[in-house]
């Protein structure tokens, strides 16, 4: 029963405390109940933005509970990806990967700018940079929502969206302190505390992670370590209750990380070129010494800071209506050293500009978006009308080191971004078994950014256009992009526990600025459209053991999708040139599904498979037709067992979790035709032993395993084959084993 009590709190919490917030829990715990004599205990999210049963929503949704994020170890964005169909992770530096949804990405990421990504996360239901550790600690749970998102979520998005919701403050004394230690010297400390400051009125919860771990990947040339772990995470979140219906949630969270760089390993040269000549002897070398060796010729570190403030204010105004306001600002600060080809030649180095200057890069964002929630019972109506504003700028002035063959460039970057949009949904119920729901939401964006590129004498040294053009700096651009989105889906109950539903789907991403940029024809880009189309079955059965399965079929059609290719700019270094690359059509499906054979035991399995097709066409390049996207694999699978066995009242229950992923090979690119970069396939296993409440003392103890048989495979990497002339990597986690001890107090 805890799955339904702790459902229906979060509900409450979320709705208040009046005659509606009762509606909600009462509703939830009742589909709860249901859902526990089907065998399995549902997960209530807020894809549609209130609290609902999973196996309620017409929507394509993975929910993973801070439970299960535990039990498979997850404590980063690179660990979430096994879990999930249809999404992988991938990126340019360990920690700080991002998620691809359906054949769509991060989006373009341009150093000193803002990205405006495929694939938004949230934190706490406001758009935030999530990744790495530090985050996936006191969490209630994470929803993966996948296709495009708008008419309900602060920021447009056409991929999908991340939801990281934090464990909510509640009217008991609880919490609990956790360690754990491992191989490669790891040792991490969790806890958590919550207080109820004054019954019904006021409660407080807070909450830290510190983790350490040694590098596993070792520069034969400095002797340094990277890979390592080295963070301090906090959260103090405080719920003020004034008066039945309105309720204050202030939530503020930082992280502080100062850690090893990400290793880079050569994988391929063009000996064509001038720098794969200069780098191609190496290559035998950094083959012989594997993977966990590199030819790293200096220390490469990783420090970051950021900083979050979100208020969330709750006014049931009436049994109809309900008044929601989030309000945040969040700010993030970085520092890192990166060698991109692992080896001692000069190609392309990225570090701070030597002096007192504490950071490189940063951003400072603001949000306020405001809600009216309302029904009408009468007509079988829910709805929701708001306001979202997003500004987002540097915080100071940002200045970038970069060597490329050699030639060493200071580059002073700015950009400042804002977004508004007016949105509003609604739900019908038509009959006990028929629901219509559509939303529809505009978008205005406005983008300016500028770039100055200077020598290490302080002189400018940036042509505009490129190579030709007067010297000038700063060169500065800016564009206005608008657009609807909007979306319909109709929903069908033929039975109890069975939901089957049709939508449509129309997705916008804002154009943007390519700075850097190699022409005038280039500076700008326009927005991405897509038209998604999805079919999907959720349903519970009784087979004679509970089953459940849920299934979702899609295509997607994009227009004026966006293709970055990275281009070096003579005087100026390498960057990513980002282009409008007309039609393409991304179909696929996902599988979800569970079976209870015992009480005490339950399968869990997942498979996707995505036809992500390049038959787009980038001016100056050729794609190759039939290629798949990059970084989409497209097939993936998992399973996963989970046994809960009581032993005796001496030793607690004994719970055995093991869960297996596989993800077929990736491509890297879709245009470069003298050197098809993949990364090869791979699967990961993992298990974790616990002995839970042992001798009734609130203590849980563990041990467990990631990558049990070691394998060897690509998390991401730099595919510069094209225009540099060579290719290099960064590899997953070797074996990673350890124990833990938890120890629960209070209620």
């Amino acid at each position: 029963m805890k799955y339904l009590y702790l459902s229906a709190s979060i509900a409450g919490l979320l709705f208040g405390g009046s005659a509606v917030a009762q509606d909600v829990v009462d509703q939830a715990s009742a589909q709860q109940l249901q859902a526990q004599a089907a065998g399995f205990d549902d997960i209530v999210v807020t894809a549609r933005r209130r609290a609902e049963p999973l196996q309620d929503v017409p929507v394509a949704i993975t929910a993973l509970s801070g439970q299960a994020l535990q039990e498979m170890g997850v404590r980063s964005t690179d660990d979430l990806q096994k879990a999930l169909p249809g999404v992988n992770v991938s990126g340019q530096r360990r920690d700080d990967a991002s998620f691809y949804i359906r054949g769509q990405g991060p989006g373009i990421f341009s150093f000193g700018q803002r990205n405006f990504t495929s694939v938004a996360t949230y934190f706490a239901e406001v758009p935030a940079l999530v990744s790495g550790p530090g985050v996936f600690f006191d969490l209630s749970g994470v929803q993966i929502l996948k296709g495009p998102q708008g008419t309900l979520f602060g920021r447009n998005t056409t991929g999908g969206a991340v939801l990281f919701e934090p464990q909510r403050p509640t009217q008991k004394i609880e919490g609990y302190v956790q360690l754990s230690a491992g191989n490669y010297g790891y040792r991490e400390l969790e806890a958590v505390m919550n207080l109820p400051i004054s019954p019904d009125l006021l409660s407080i919860r807070l909450a830290g992670n510190v983790a350490e771990r040694h590098g596993f990947t070792t520069s034969v040339l400095t002797g340094q370590h990277l890979d390592g772990r080295d963070y301090q995470a906090y959260r103090a979140s405080i719920l003020f209750t004034p008066a039945a219906g309105l309720e204050n949630l202030t939530i503020i969270d930082g992280r502080v990380k100062d850690q090893s760089g990400t290793s880079a390993v050569i994988r391929q040269v063009n000996p064509a070129s001038p720098t794969g000549a200069l780098i191609a002897p190496y290559l035998a070398q950094q083959r012989a010494l594997g993977v966990r060796r590199t030819l790293l010729p200096v220390a490469l570190y990783d420090r970051q800071s950021g900083f979050g403030v979100t208020n969330k204010t709750t006014w049931e105004a009436s049994d109809a209506i309900t008044l929601k306001n989030i309000v945040s600002f969040r700010r993030n600060r970085v520092d890192q050293a990166s060698d991109f080809d692992g080896t001692p030649v000069n190609t392309f180095f990225i570090e701070n500009v030597p002096g007192e200057r504490g950071w490189q890069i940063g951003q400072e964002q603001f949000t306020e978006e405001f809600q009216v929630q309302g029904k009408v019972p009468s007509m079988g109506l829910e709805y929701i009308v708001g306001y979202y504003h997003e500004l987002t700028k540097p915080g100071f002035p940002q200045e970038v080191r970069q060597s490329l063959s050699g030639n060493v460039s200071v580059r002073r970057l700015d950009y400042r971004d804002q977004s508004d949009a007016l949105f509003a949904h609604a739900e019908i119920d038509l009959t006990n078994q028929f629901q219509l729901s559509g939303g529809f939401r505009y978008t205005w964006d406005k983008r300016a950014a500028g770039i100055g590129v200077f020598n290490t004498a302080g002189d400018c040294t940036q042509r505009v256009p490129a190579g030709t053009g007067p010297i000038t700096c700063p060169f500065e651009a800016s564009g206005k992009f608008k657009a609807p989105s909007y979306d319909a889906t109709i929903q069908y109950k033929p039975m109890d526990r069975v939901l089957a539903y049709l939508s449509y789907r129309r997705g916008y991403k804002s154009g943007g600025l390519n700075l850097p940029s190699p022409a005038p024809e280039f500076t700008a880009f326009r927005p991405e459209h897509v038209d998604s189309f999805e079919a999907g079955l959720k349903a519970d059965w009784n087979v004679g053991v509970p089953l459940r399965t849920n299934l979702s079929a899609f295509i997607d059609k994009y227009k004026d999708i966006q293709i970055s290719q990275p281009v070096v700019i003579p005087g100026v270094a390498i960057t990513s040139l980002v282009q409008n690359a007309g039609k393409a059509t991304n179909k696929g499906f996902e599988f979800e599904g569970s079976i209870r054979p015992l009480e005490i035991l339950t399968i869990n399995g997942f498979v996707s498979y995505l036809d992500a097709h390049s038959n787009v066409t980038v001016p100056g390049t050729a794609a190759i037709k039939g290629r798949q996207t990059a970084f989409q694999p497209k097939w993936k699978y998992g399973v996963s067992g989970k046994l809960d066995l009581p032993v005796s009242d001496a030793l607690g229950t004994l719970g055995l979790s093991v869960d297996y992923s596989w993800q077929g090979k990736v491509n890297t690119n879709e245009t470069n035709a003298a050197y098809l970069t993949t990364y090869p396939s791979y699967g990961l296993l993992g298990a974790r032993v616990e002995l839970k409440d042992v001798a009734r003392s609130g203590i849980d103890l563990a041990v467990f395993g990631s990558n049990l048989t070691n394998k060897t495979y690509i998390l991401g990497g730099f595919p510069l084959t094209s225009s540099l002339g060579f290719e290099s990597a960064y590899y997953g986690e070797p074996r990673m084993y350890g124990i833990s001890a938890r120890m629960r107090f209070g209620n």
